[in-house]
């Protein structure tokens, strides 16, 4: 079985035009196919942009319609706190304690703080 790469008989002027016809097909199909994916996909992203909107438009209107909060507030405001609660005061707050441990609170969970030191005996507290 030598000279396999000609197993499909003699090449010809007309078998290389019908060669070039159904590559030229496949590489239009192709496109199309991938042209349509793309365009169902966009659609879909598209469709679930407007949905989201639509749900927020709702709602939004939902607690201007009944004077209740939207958003981050509501969902504070239902978990028990007051009325009157300060929430730029808090996030404020809250900021200005991170990273710094609450020492009063450590010492009086566990008592005070006190150094050790590691003897050859093992370890000993200086008083």
């Amino acid at each position: 079985m030598t000279q396999t790469y000609n197993i499909g008989g003699p090449g010809g002027a007309i078998r290389s035009i019908l060669r070039m016809f159904i590559a030229g097909a496949a590489l239009v199909g192709g496109l199309f196919f991938m042209a349509a994916s793309a365009a169902v996909a966009f659609f879909l992203i598209i469709g679930l942009v407007i949905l989201v909107a639509i749900v927020v438009a709702f709602l939004w209107a939902r607690a201007k319609i009944t004077g209740r909060p939207f958003g981050p507030k509501a969902y504070f405001k239902t978990q028990g706190f007051p009325q009157g609660f300060d929430f730029d005061a808090a996030k404020q707050s809250a900021n200005a304690d991170r990273g710094r441990p609450d020492t009063e609170t450590a010492s009086a969970k566990h008592g005070p703080i006190i150094d050790a030191n590691e003897t050859p005996d093992g370890w000993s507290v200086d008083g």
